[in-house]
C-alpha cells in the first residue's frame, strides 16, 4: 500500500484487503505469494471460509517514511487467540476474542515498507483449547444446535479494526469518567514508553471545568492519576434523555502534548438498596429483551451503524427499556448506538458453557483467560452511560450442576467477579446468571437471577405464579433474566439459500404433520401463540414487587432457535410483536386467569392487578367489558338448542352483566398492585371473544389490556346410560382393562381411552407408540385441530392458543398401527426442530369390527374443578363417540416445489 496518512489525533487505519494464508506454518514471508485476500475486519466464515478451524495467516504491508515518535499498534478484537509480528518481530500474543489488545510498535517499525504478520487461531470443538478460553456463545449446544445449520459454529478472524498512533513518549491507557454527578472523577494510567522519569502534566475537561494533575513516572512503567471535578450540575443521562458529555484528557511533557484522549460519558447513579436497583434514585424496573448479537451477513460480527441502531429503536418502539447483550463483548458500535438513542444495557461477560470444569480456579489457564476477558471488557465498555448491569457467567455449569459445589467452581467464580469490581465498582454484577436462584452458591453477588423456560399452559403459569411467591422477602434483587416461547419466521421462497435458512427443515416437518392449510397460515398462527405466551409469562412478573424485572428471550432468531420477535432478518412477528409491546406498557392492568376457556353465559371471576412503573395515580377506574351489551341467559334459550341425548341442564333464569369495574383511590408509584377481584358475565355465543381492560385515572384513559376468552357450549356431558361405548378412565389401561376393550371392539363397540401414560402403550388393542411432550427448552409444541369438526368446542383448522390451555397432553399417540396417524385425526401435536415431534392428542381408529376413540387431554382433575374446557372437550368427545362412525377419505397432492401433501375429507354412514 501507499505512505500512510494520519489524523489530527496521529491515528491511521490499518484495515482493508490483507493477504491470507488459510493453515498452518511459519510467517509467510515478504515475497512469498498470497492465495488470496481478506477483508480486515471481517471474520472468515462470513467471507466464505466456512470449514476452516484452527490456524491461518494474515499479512498486510504498509510504508512509514518518518519514524520520529513513539507507536502503538492497536487490535480491536482478534477470534480468538492472536500472535502479532511486525517485520519479523514478534511483538506478543492476546488469549481472549472479544477485547482490545495493543503492541509498543516502534522497536520493530522501519522507514519504507514495513510487514505486518498475525497467527489466528479458531481452536474446533474437539480442541481442548476452545475449553479453556471465554468463547462466549461459539460452539453452544451442538448436541441440540449442531453447526451448521446454526450458527453457533467456532469462529476465526481479524474481526474489528486495526490502527497504527504516533504519540509522544507518555501514553493515556485505560481512562474512566465515574458518572456520579455528586462527586464527578476521572482516572486514567500514564504509561512512559522512554527508558528515563518525567514529568507529566494532565489536564482534564469536561462541563466547562478544567482539573490539572503532575505527577512523575518512572522510565519503562506506568502510574495512576486520579482528577477529581466535584459536583457537577450537568444534564443526567436516562433514556428518555440521553444526554452526553464529552471529556478531553491531555498527557503533556517535555513542554508538549504527549497524547490526547477524548470520550463521551453520562452522568447518573446505579446502586442496590436492598431488593431494589436504583438509578438516578428511582426504582428501576427491568423490562429486557435478550440479543445475540447474530446477523445472517455478518455471522457473530455486527452490522452496519444503521443496522444496530434500527434493531435497538424496534426493541425501544416495543416497550423494552433494557437490552441484554449476551455472553460476547459487543463491538463498541452497538454501546454507542444505545448511549445516543436511550437504552439500558445488561452486559454478559462471554464465560458460558462449554468449558473444562476441572480446571476452574483463579490459577489455571482457563481461570487466568477469563479474569482477562472480564477485565478487558469492562475496562473498555465501563464510560457506557448506558450499561446498568454486568453478567459474569451465564449458566456455567448448567448440565453438569455438581461441579458448583466444588471448590473451585467458588474460586473460579469469585476471580472474576472480582475482576469485574475492580474494574469498574459503580455497577452491580450478576455472579453466574444461573437458571434458579439457589442464593446458597452466589458467593460474591447481592443478585439472583431465574431462567424460567415454560408454554402456555395453566400449569406452568400456577408453577411459576407459587416460584413468584416462593423467593420473595429474600431482601435482595431478584430477575427473570430468561424465559420466552417459540414462533416460526416467515418462510418466503429463496432462489439463494444460506446454509442457516429454516425454511426447508420446517417446510419439510409441516408437510408430514397433518396440518390441514398453508405454511403461512401455520407460521402466523405460531406467532400468535408466541406473543400470547410470552404476554403471559410477563405478566406473572409484572404482578410481583419482588421480582425487579425480566429479560424474554429473544429480541432476534437464530437458527434453529426460533423464539425471536423479530426474524433473523430483522423482519418482525408482527402478533408477536403486538403482545409484548401491550405486556411492556409503563401502566399494565392486568387479571390473573386461571384459564381463558369460560361457559357461555357463565361468570368469568380473577383478581385485577396493575403494575406502575411510573409515578402514583389518582383515582384509578380498571373496567373489563367484552362489550357494551348485556347477554341473556334463560331456559327459552337452552331449550332452542339440540339437547338430543343431553343431561337436563341446570340453568338459572338471568341477565349476566358484561361489565365490571374496580376502583381505587391511590395506584402506588413504581410497584404492582392487587385492586381486588372482579366476577364478568359472558357473552352467550360461543367462540372466541376479546375481553377488553381499560384503565383510567381521574377520568383520563391511561392504558389498555385484553385477552382472548374462548367461549364454550355450556351443555353437559351427555348421559351415557345404555349407551354403546366402553369408557377408559385416565391412567386406568391396564392388563385387564386391556382384555375388556378387546373384547368390547370385537363385537363391534366404540371404545374411548382417555389420557394414558407412555408406559401403558402395551395395553392398547392396536399397536401404539406414546411419545412425551417434553418442552423444557428449545422449540414449542403446537396443538392443532384438523377438518374434523368433531370436538367442536375447540376452534377448527386452529393451532390452539389457550384453548387448551387448562388440559394440555403430557403425552401423545405418536403412531397407531405402524402409522404416523389414526384413521381419523382430530387433534395433532406438532414440535418443530429440535427434537421435533408429532403426534395425535384426540382421534379415531378402526380396531377390527370397532372403533377406538382415543383423548390424551388431561380431564379428569380439571372436571372436578368444574373446568369448562374440561367439561366442554369431554362432552363433545362423547357426543362424537356415540354418534355413527364416520369414514376417511384420503387424497394425495404433489405441489410444484416436491411437497407431498395428504388432505382428509370425511363421510358419516348415514350420508353414505
Amino acid at each position: 500500500m501507499g505512505l500512510l496518512e494520519f489524523d489530527s489525533r496521529g491515528v491511521t487505519s490499518l484495515d482493508g484487503d490483507w493477504d491470507f494464508f488459510p493453515g498452518d506454518g511459519t510467517a509467510p514471508e515478504t515475497d512469498a505469494p498470497a492465495p488470496e485476500t481478506i477483508a480486515v475486519p471481517g471474520l472468515w466464515e462470513a467471507q466464505g471460509h466456512l470449514e476452516l478451524d484452527g490456524p491461518a495467516w494474515y499479512r498486510h504491508t504498509f510504508t512509514v517514511d518518518d519514524l520520529s515518535g513513539y507507536w502503538t499498534l492497536a487490535f480491536g478484537a482478534v477470534m480468538d487467540l492472536a500472535e502479532v509480528y511486525l517485520n519479523g518481530t514478534r511483538l506478543g500474543a492476546h488469549e481472549n476474542a472479544f477485547t482490545p489488545f495493543e503492541f509498543d510498535a516502534g522497536p520493530a517499525l522501519i522507514a519504507g515498507t514495513n510487514v505486518l504478520t498475525v497467527r489466528v487461531v479458531d481452536p474446533p470443538l474437539d480442541d481442548p483449547e476452545h475449553l479453556r478460553t471465554a468463547h462466549g456463545k461459539q460452539g453452544w449446544m451442538n448436541q441440540v444446535f449442531p453447526s451448521r445449520p446454526s450458527l453457533y459454529m467456532t469462529y476465526g478472524g481479524i474481526w474489528q479494526s486495526v490502527t497504527l498512533r504516533r504519540h509522544g513518549p507518555v501514553v493515556l491507557r485505560e481512562v474512566f469518567v465515574n458518572s456520579d454527578p455528586d462527586d464527578l472523577a476521572a482516572t486514567l494510567t500514564l504509561e512512559n514508553r522512554s527508558p528515563g522519569p518525567i514529568e507529566v502534566e494532565v489536564g482534564v475537561r469536561t462541563l466547562g471545568r478544567v482539573v490539572e494533575v503532575k505527577t512523575d513516572v518512572p522510565g519503562n512503567a506506568r502510574a495512576k492519576v486520579r482528577a477529581g471535578l466535584g459536583r457537577v450540575t450537568g444534564s443526567r443521562w436516562s433514556p428518555d434523555e440521553p444526554a452526553l458529555h464529552d471529556l478531553v484528557v491531555d498527557a503533556h511533557c517535555q513542554g508538549r502534548s504527549s497524547d490526547v484522549h477524548s470520550l463521551r460519558y453520562g452522568l447518573r447513579t446505579v446502586r442496590v438498596d436492598g431488593k431494589t436497583l436504583l438509578v438516578n434514585e428511582e426504582p428501576y424496573r427491568m423490562k429486557s429483551v435478550l440479543v445475540q448479537g447474530f446477523t445472517a451477513r455478518e455471522l457473530y460480527a455486527e452490522g452496519s451503524d444503521d443496522d444496530i441502531r434500527n434493531e435497538v429503536l424496534a426493541a425501544k418502539k416495543m416497550g423494552f427499556n433494557t437490552l441484554r447483550l449476551h455472553i460476547k463483548a459487543f463491538d463498541p458500535r452497538y454501546l454507542d448506538v444505545c448511549d445516543r438513542v436511550g437504552m439500558w444495557l445488561h452486559c454478559d461477560l462471554p464465560v458460558a458453557e462449554p468449558i473444562r470444569h476441572e480446571e476452574m480456579g483463579a490459577e489455571t489457564v482457563l481461570g487466568r483467560r477469563c479474569v482477562a476477558a472480564a477485565r478487558e471488557q469492562v475496562t473498555r465498555d465501563r464510560n457506557h452511560p448506558s450499561i446498568v448491569l454486568w453478567s459474569a457467567m451465564n449458566e456455567l455449569c448448567d448440565g453438569r450442576p455438581e461441579a458448583r459445589l466444588w471448590p473451585r467452581y467458588e474460586e473460579f467464580a469469585r476471580a472474576v467477579v472480582a475482576a469485574v469490581n475492580e474494574a469498574d465498582g459503580t455497577r452491580p454484577v450478576i455472579e453466574n446468571d444461573w437458571v434458579e436462584p439457589d442464593p446458597a452458591h452466589v458467593y460474591a453477588s447481592e443478585i439472583l437471577t431465574a431462567h424460567w423456560y415454560g408454554q402456555l399452559n395453566a400449569d406452568y403459569l400456577r408453577k411459576i405464579e407459587r416460584a413468584c411467591t416462593q423467593w420473595s422477602g429474600q431482601g435482595r434483587p431478584f430477575f427473570v433474566t430468561e424465559y420466552g416461547d417459540w414462533g416460526l419466521p416467515d418462510m418466503p421462497e429463496l432462489t439463494d439459500i444460506p446454509f442457516w435458512d429454516t425454511r426447508s427443515v420446517h417446510a419439510a416437518g409441516l408437510a408430514g404433520s397433518g396440518w390441514p392449510g398453508s405454511i403461512g397460515r401455520f407460521v402466523l398462527e405460531t406467532q400468535r401463540h408466541q406473543g400470547l405466551s410470552d404476554r403471559m409469562q410477563t405478566e406473572v412478573w409484572r404482578r410481583h414487587d419482588d421480582v425487579g424485572g425480566y429479560c424474554l428471550t429473544e429480541l432476534t432468531d437464530v437458527p434453529h432457535e426460533l423464539n425471536g420477535l423479530l426474524d433473523l432478518r430483522r423482519q418482525p412477528k408482527p402478533l408477536a410483536v403486538a403482545e409484548m409491546s401491550r405486556a411492556n406498557q409503563p401502566v399494565l392492568p392486568m387479571l390473573r386467569l386461571e384459564t381463558l376457556v369460560v361457559a357461555a353465559g357463565d361468570y368469568l371471576r380473577a383478581e385485577v392487578h396493575v403494575a406502575n412503573d411510573g409515578p402514583e395515580l389518582a383515582d384509578v377506574v380498571v373496567e373489563a367489558r367484552f362489550g357494551d351489551t348485556w347477554y341473556p341467559l334463560g331456559r327459552s334459550e337452552l331449550l332452542a338448542l339440540d339437547t338430543s341425548g343431553l343431561e337436563p341442564a341446570a340453568v338459572v333464569d338471568r341477565f349476566a352483566e358484561s361489565t365490571a369495574r374496580v376502583r381505587t383511590a391511590h395506584l402506588q408509584a413504581h410497584r404492582p398492585s392487587a385492586l381486588g377481584q372482579i366476577s364478568i358475565g359472558a357473552p352467550e355465543v360461543p367462540g372466541n371473544h376479546d375481553l377488553v381492560l381499560r384503565l383510567t385515572a381521574s377520568d383520563i384513559p391511561v392504558a389498555s389490556n385484553r385477552y382472548p376468552i374462548h367461549v364454550v357450549d355450556p351443555l353437559p356431558v351427555p348421559n351415557m346410560n345404555g349407551s354403546q361405548l366402553l369408557v377408559v378412565a385416565e391412567g386406568a389401561l391396564d392388563q385387564a382393562r386391556a382384555t375388556e376393550v378387546r373384547a368390547w371392539l370385537a363385537t363391534g363397540g366404540t371404545a374411548v381411552v382417555l389420557a394414558q401414560s407412555a408406559e401403558a402403550a402395551e395395553h392398547y388393542p392396536v399397536p401404539v407408540t406414546l411419545a412425551p411432550v417434553v418442552t423444557a427448552w428449545g422449540s414449542n409444541v403446537f396443538p392443532f385441530t384438523t377438518d374434523h369438526g368433531a370436538i367442536p368446542s375447540l376452534p377448527r383448522r386452529n393451532i390452539l392458543v389457550g384453548e387448551d390451555a387448562t388440559v394440555q397432553a403430557t403425552t401423545v399417540i405418536a403412531s397407531v398401527d405402524g402409522q404416523p396417524f389414526p384413521d381419523t385425526p382430530v387433534v395433532i401435536a406438532y414440535k418443530p426442530v429440535p427434537g421435533a415431534l408429532t403426534g395425535t392428542i384426540v382421534g379415531s381408529h378402526t380396531v377390527g369390527p370397532g372403533r377406538l376413540v382415543f383423548c390424551q387431554y388431561r380431564l379428569s382433575e380439571r372436571l372436578g374443578e368444574g373446568d369448562a374446557a374440561a367439561v366442554a372437550i369431554l362432552g363433545d368427545l362423547l357426543k362424537w363417540a356415540s354418534i355413527p362412525r364416520p369414514t376417511m377419505h384420503k387424497r394425495a397432492e404433489t405441489k410444484p416445489d416436491g411437497r407431498a401433501i395428504t388432505y382428509y375429507t370425511w363421510k358419516s354412514e348415514a350420508a353414505r
